[in-house]
């Protein structure tokens, strides 16, 4: 037994049984058509999901498997037809052609002989039906066949990764492994018939696939809390030079956790069952499918402050949608202020990152005095709301909500303590303590979500003094969406816009605005109403926009205030870009901190490199983290940095107080650099 210890893992690698193969002896005469034809055949190694190994390490044949008989002219399939659940079987086919033959197994349609090669695929998926056992044809045999008289023993031209994984809670329905050379490893392959076919020293070549393995488990395995199960997957040699990376997910398609290892020695030889020591898996990732709602803390922030109704839940948001919800319920005004504005322990306030990007999906702000509350928070409170949504961030508003989100009320006048996020004028209806209907609009967004009955109605919906949309005296400010019209109202609103959006840009977040009340409905078409508010604000949200490009060499630090220069928040991306050249090669990137948690490095080609997508990443433990390859892709590469970690939050009188890891909140430092030859 042969051991090579590798760090951070322990691969044990065993050599299984190989028998030296005789090459095709050219005075052999060309055969003849033989109808059937038996072939006694034996394998190297283990080979896949069907085919098992007894306790003495023998491997045994299953029903089932078939090989392709090939010449430069001819391929034939030989079909098992005795000998399942044992070391030798027989393999019935039509023999043609003349020697030399070779041997590949499993059989496919594609498999042939072409400029000194034989050709066939890897394939890119790879079946899990039982822990501990192979994906059946996903491991490729090779024999040379100088005599199909005798029996012939195939040899392996890939090895096997075994992964040994335990955990509490979690399931694990498909793992995702990198290469993280960037190699491409399953895809169209060729092996040169040079006679060193089958050895460590063969020439194998894979083009036009990808490094992204997948293995797929056609019912969930469950974890043990500490004894491991081993997934394994077949792995042409000379993979994993670089060390790997994995992503696993549930059944419902969700990431749950990932495994990185850097070792620039954990390469998988030929013929080589290597094994990893244990590793446990957490359950410590939960990235969105929808990629709108990743990178945030959380996904809503109520505002209830001073002046404002102090509502402590939204059953449209956390019942409906399931969304995660924070909120200020207070009428204290520094409390409100530590908050909003920010304190010694959080400078950038509970709705901002470090660099002024949302740290929530969504503000909701309540019903209540639109200007009393707006005066509350001052001009600095007042901007930090301001900026959330120019910075993307998704605005749902209610009656006050509503009003405050405006430009001014009643008159052509600019409200001072108002937002103007939406830079148009309101009018109050002279409606309150009732219920007024709605009427929606043909096309409206809303209906995306739901059909509210297919009336095209919403009603009885509780309004109490707020505001409609003026559209008749001016023109809506450009990006204005109106969704939808009072109906059964006073005079003053009857048919009046009740329910408007507006988004100037794909930057900004885009606001949802309404003069009544659904927001405290607990079922039907009113709840119904408040979550496809809140889904088309969020849908709205500002695509994340790169720091910079990396430079050849130089190092960025985000250390300062600066947004492009800022430290990254908890569940936060930062994305830079990177321009690869044609010729590059040697190319590193390194992220380095002092942090004491997680930070991940993660690179896509093809859009936004969110850990679920990306080619490439590395999550090690420690605190520098690189990816190395010897060549890439020319063209624009995106380069994430993310932070997995977020404090633990508990409501403590009407407000959110944060403990565990709390180090993110105000940001975390660090530097990254490019380099390449």
């Amino acid at each position: 037994m042969k051991k090579l210890i590798y760090i951070p893992l322990a691969l044990a690698a065993l050599i299984f049984a190989a028998s030296c193969q005789n090459e095709p002896d050219s005075t052999v005469e060309p055969a003849e058509d033989y109808g059937d034809f038996v072939i006694s055949a034996s394998f190297e190694t283990p080979q896949s999901t069907k085919t098992s190994v007894d306790e003495n390490g023998k491997v045994l044949w299953s029903d089932g498997d078939a090989f392709a008989l090939i010449t430069e002219s001819t391929r034939d399939k030989f079909t098992l037809t005795s000998g399942a659940k044992t070391g030798s079987a027989e393999f019935t086919g039509t023999l043609t052609g003349a020697a030399p033959y070779y041997a590949l197994y499993p059989y496919s349609e594609d498999s042939r002989i072409e400029d000194g090669a034989i050709k066939f695929k890897l394939p890119q998926t790879q079946i899990i039906n039982t822990v501990g056992t192979f994906s059946q044809n996903s491991s490729p045999a090779l024999a040379s066949v100088a005599d199909p008289w005798s029996p012939i023993q195939f040899k392996n031209l890939c090895g096997i990764l075994e992964m040994n994984l335990c955990g509490s809670s979690v399931k694990v329905s498909v793992i995702e492994l990198i290469d993280n050379s960037g190699q491409q490893l399953w895809g169209d392959c060729s092996v040169a018939l040079d006679g060193k076919q089958g050895t460590d020293e063969q020439t194998m070549t894979v083009s036009g696939g990808s490094s992204c393995l997948k293995l797929e488990m056609p019912k969930a395995i469950s974890l043990l809390a500490s004894t491991p199960k081993s997934f394994c997957a077949v792995v042409p040699a000379g993979a994993f030079r670089n060390g790997f990376s994995a992503r696993l997910y549930n059944s419902k398609g969700e990431l749950v956790s990932v495994i990185s290892t850097p070792n620039t020695q954990a390469k998988v030889s030929r013929s080589m069952f290597s094994s990893m020591t244990k590793y446990k898996i957490t359950a410590n990732i939960s990235e969105p499918a929808d990629t709108l709602a990743r990178g945030y803390y959380k996904d809503a922030f109520m505002d209830g402050g001073v002046s404002l109704t102090g509502r402590t839940t939204l059953p449209a948001v956390t019942g409906l949608l399931g969304w995660s919800l924070e909120y200020l319920a207070t009428s204290d005004q520094d409390i409100q202020d530590e908050i909003i504005i920010g304190d010694a322990d959080d400078s950038n306030g509970a709705l901002l990152y470090p660099d002024g990007e949302p740290r929530f999906r969504m503000i909701y702000v309540n019903g209540g005095q639109s200007n009393n509350h707006g005066k509350s928070l001052g001009a600095e409170g007042r901007n930090r709301i301001v900026t959330f949504v120019k910075n993307g961030g998704g605005y749902v508003g209610t009656c006050a909500g509503a009003l405050i989100a405006s430009k001014g009320y009643d008159s052509y006048s600019t409200t001072s303590e108002y937002l103007n996020i939406w830079p148009g004028h309101v009018y109050h209806t002279g409606m309150s303590d009732t219920y007024t209907d709605h009427t929606i609009m043909s096309g409206s967004p809303l209906l995306k979500y739901y059909n509210f009955g297919g009336d095209m109605q919403i009603d009885s919906v509780y309004h109490n003094g707020g505001c409609y949309m003026s559209e008749n005296d001016y023109t809506p400010p450009t990006g204005t969406e109106i969704l939808m019209r009072y109906k059964n109202a006073n005079t003053k609103s009857e048919g009046k816009v009740s329910c408007w959006a507006y988004k100037p840009n794909a930057k900004e977040g885009r606001r949802v605005l309404i003069g009544s009340h659904p927001e405290g409905v607990t079922s039907g078409e009113r709840r119904e109403l408040f979550a496809a508010m809140a889904r088309y604000a969020t849908d709205g949200n500002g695509i994340a926009q790169a720091k910079a490009t990396l430079s050849n060499g130089t190092e960025r630090v985000m250390n300062k205030t600066l947004a492009n220069y800022a430290p990254i928040g908890d569940g936060q991306y930062h994305f830079f870009l990177l321009k690869v050249p044609a010729g590059a090669k040697d190319i590193t990137v390194e992220l380095k901190s002092e942090y004491e948690g997680n930070l991940y490095l993660t690179m896509r080609k093809n859009g936004s490199a969110w850990l679920t997508e990306a080619d490439f990443f590395a999550v090690n433990n420690g605190k520098t983290k690189s990816l190395h390859f010897d060549t890439l892709e020319e063209g624009t590469w995106s380069v994430g940095v993310h932070c997995p970690d977020k404090p633990t939050a508990t409501l403590t009188n009407g407000r959110y107080l944060y403990s565990g890891n709390t180090e993110p909140v105000q940001g975390v430092e660090y530097s990254i650099k490019a380099s390449w030859k």
